[in-house]
């Protein structure tokens, strides 16, 4: 029970995004990436603020909401980016993603119900692999825009 949480939405929002609209999960792992950063540089005034209307693990929701968003966020821009070849790779980068998430969002964020799954014997023994996972998901996520074609622009017909 400690993983089906974590495992839909860390593992469900990019799966969903991926097959609904073909988002480019390279570009989704990155900002994924990014929101982890910002999280690192956000006020805590304005962390304590927004996390005040949400009672208990407020602030905790709203750190794990920058990360969440950041990710959506970018999926629906770069949507229909994916063709059917890019598929596996993109699958690949799903799990690499949710693994990321799964890793090291209990840190930052403090959610109760990551952080009760980070005390298991897989995610500790995983843990000992968060350099490599991170670094194989970076890595592919490069792989997977540099191989996305630009948006082709229409000649207009002389005609």
């Amino acid at each position: 029970m400690d993983y089906a949480l974590p495992a839909a939405v860390f593992l469900g929002i990019p799966v969903f995004m991926l097959l609904m609209f073909k988002s480019n999960i390279g570009i989704m792992f990155l900002a994924a990436c990014t929101g982890i950063v910002l999280l690192g540089s956000l006020d805590q005034a304005v962390v304590t603020a927004a996390g005040s209307v949400v009672p208990g693990e407020g602030e905790a929701y709203v750190r794990l909401a920058v990360v969440v968003a950041a990710m959506c966020f970018a999926g629906f821009i770069f949507r229909g980016k994916v063709k059917g070849t890019m598929l596996p790779l993109n699958a690949i980068i799903c799990l690499l993603l949710s693994l990321t998430l799964w890793l090291t969002l209990p840190a930052v964020t403090g959610v109760s119900w990551l952080t009760d799954g980070s005390t298991t014997e897989p995610w500790q023994q995983l843990n000992d692999f968060e350099t490599l996972i991170i670094a194989s998901g970076f890595l592919l996520s490069l792989i997977s825009i540099l191989l996305t074609r630009p948006h082709e622009k229409h000649k207009k017909s002389k005609h």
